[in-house]
């Protein structure tokens, strides 16, 4: 199996999957497509890219060799997190790949489907992060003792710590709704929608309170909430990278 990953991200100020700027052409028995993708992760060891571009008004997905001859991998991008997922800015100019590599053969993919699966999981992947920043600041918590006693039986520190595992409560409930009605067959582009955009919010203000909670530590980098504000911080962009 080839190192694969995919391109969907624009860099465009609106950006909007279900309207791309790159472009499929056929011709003959091939595609040709152009267009710029940003944000594409571990561009530079993979061997296929799953590009995404709009054929006809509709977005469908195409294999594409990092060694077709159009295809460029450029500018690598210095992320404030997520660091072990690099990315880059890559560019189709005439690339040609032949007919039988979009995906789905001639009618193509759902395109709705398969980003509504995509959200779900970077939902589940973001109340992991915030759960993490939790567990870590409960501890902490519970641990660290000022003025005679740990500071967790502090008001400041008890309410919020309160209020940060309520959120991840509603996220973690959010995220299973959209997978169950996932499962169930149903169109749940309403559900994941809101879920992602609850979710998104949630987990930033659940890292950022764990570092609030570690107080003048939570800043340095030997203790990892730092880490995980600044991974929560990128999840409202990570539409792009979650569809790999």
């Amino acid at each position: 199996m080839p190192a694969m990953t995919a391109a969907l991200t624009e860099p465009v100020v609106k950006f909007d999957p279900y309207q791309l700027k790159t472009t499929a052409v056929r011709e003959g028995d091939e595609y040709v497509l152009n267009g710029s993708k940003t944000a594409v992760p571990l561009a530079e060891t993979a061997e296929l890219i799953l590009v995404y571009a709009n054929e006809d008004g509709q977005t469908q997905a195409f294999l594409v060799p990092t060694s077709a001859a159009g295809l460029a991998i450029e500018k690598k991008a210095k992320l404030m997190g997520i660091k072990g997922l690099p990315t880059n800015l890559v560019t189709l100019s005439d690339c040609r790949v032949p007919a039988e590599n979009k995906l789905g053969g001639a009618d193509g993919i759902d395109f709705g489907l398969i980003l509504n699966h995509s959200r779900v999981a970077l939902g589940a992947a973001a109340v992991g992060v915030a759960r993490a920043g939790y567990e870590y600041a409960l501890d902490y918590a519970k641990q660290r003792v000022q003025f005679g006693e740990p500071i967790g039986h502090k008001q400041s520190i008890a309410f919020m710590l309160a209020d940060m595992a309520t959120d991840i409560d509603e996220a973690r409930l959010l995220v299973w709704e959209a997978a169950w009605q996932m499962d169930l067959g149903k169109d749940v582009t309403r559900d994941v929608t809101l879920m992602k955009q609850r979710v998104d919010a949630i987990v930033v203000q659940v890292a950022d309170r764990a570092l609030q909670v570690l107080g003048g530590y939570g800043y340095i980098r030997e203790y990892p909430v730092e880490l995980w504000l600044r991974n929560a911080r990128g999840f409202a962009s990570f539409d792009g990278l979650a569809i790999v």
